[in-house]
């Protein structure tokens, strides 16, 4: 017997913005099963709109009209899809640039298959810690995970939100166009609780800060709860959130609160991915990751030179104190002297010049 599933979404335009730019669905489809989908646009006002519904309404129509017999394949080629909507969309509009992230939950009982392209993300806790998260295709993430960021400045780095990879854009994101899908789902159990959001809640709020703004409220309350707290600090972009709560409809409360083992204390700053390999449709259109990491070659060590400090042959870069300098030659002129004062003592005078008769 399947857990019931409560579910809500919401987008709100945010303080700062003229147009709500962000998308979602929450699609019920006729098996039972259901698409949660968030889709957050860019390229101005009337394209970023645009763009993020016409990606979202070509997902929901290819999942809704997919087999479930390979989930993560379907998900795949809905992306595929969406991306080529949105580019014809570009040329008929005319709209260079017109793009849109997305990031999708296809749940079929207690399984959930997750694909996404951009920084859009989804979260599932599992009492009261996230034990996964998406990825973002971003520039500042791939710096992070070759260790030229840390977490913390790639948070408030300027290209924060430079995507390396969308759903239309620019022919650069083109490029490498590849959506990103777990082939293995996440498993749900009663009282787990699946969060998909765009940017502009997670700007604003801090990964540790999301689930207990949550717990103990009803699913709906919760929804509103994330939005008003990111208006509350500000409401720099459009925000659209959407949550699954598992089993129950209120999100779980803590006992003893937060956990230490949360995965937002590991190292890197940012919870651990499961370790699945992307989808493989066809061997020309594999899913990759993110593009290769970039090679810093590490500089060698400069030390500066000085004319007046000389260097001690055979060890450089140690420079000799010039104080030891100047007494080893005091000694040695000190030295000097004192044998040149002896070895005269011991020479015969010498009398050839001397006159006779004296």
């Amino acid at each position: 017997m399947s857990l019931p599933l409560y579910i809500h979404g919401n987008s709100d335009v945010g303080r700062q913005r003229a147009q709500n730019e962000d998308s979602f669905r929450v699609a019920a489809h006729p098996d039972g099963s259901r698409l949660l989908l968030v889709c957050d646009g860019m390229g101005g006002h009337e394209a970023g709109e645009v763009a993020s519904q016409v990606a979202s309404d070509r997902i929901v129509e290819v999942i809704a009209a997919s087999s479930p017999d390979n989930p993560p394949r379907a998900l795949y080629q809905a992306f595929v899809e969406a991306n080529q909507a949105v580019l014809d969309a570009v040329s008929t509009r005319g709209a260079e640039g017109m793009g849109t992230t997305g990031v999708a939950a296809w749940v079929l009982g207690s399984r959930c298959y997750v694909g996404w392209v951009g920084d859009s993300r989804l979260y599932q806790f599992r009492d009261g810690a996230p034990i996964e998260r998406t990825r973002d295709h971003t520039r500042v993430a791939q710096m992070v995970s070759q260790g030229i960021l840390t977490a913390e400045e790639a948070r408030h780095h300027p290209e924060a939100h430079v995507l390396v990879m969308a759903l239309g854009g620019s022919p650069g994101v083109q490029k490498i166009f590849k959506p990103e899908v777990w082939t293995d789902p996440l498993e749900l159990r009663s009282g787990d609780v699946v969060l998909l959001c765009s940017d502009g809640l997670y700007d604003l709020i801090e990964d540790h800060e999301l689930y207990p703004l949550i717990e103990g409220r009803d699913y709906q309350e919760a929804v509103e709860r994330l939005i008003h707290t990111a208006n509350e600090r500000g409401g720099t972009d459009n925000i659209s959130v959407i949550l699954l709560v598992v089993g129950q409809p209120e999100v779980p409360r803590v006992a003893n609160g937060p956990r230490a083992s949360r995965r937002e204390t590991l190292p890197d700053g940012m919870p651990m991915l499961a370790p699945v390999s992307p989808v493989r449709p066809e061997p020309e259109e594999r899913a990759t990751r993110l593009p290769e990491p970039l090679k810093v070659e590490p500089l060698a060590p400069v030390v500066p030179a000085s004319p007046d400090t000389p260097v001690q042959a055979g060890r450089t870069g140690r420079r000799v104190p010039l104080w030891w300098l100047l007494a080893t030659g005091l000694v040695a002129l000190g030295l000097g002297i004192g044998l040149g004062l002896r070895a005269s003592s011991k020479t015969p005078p010498d009398n050839s010049g001397q006159a006779e008769g004296k």
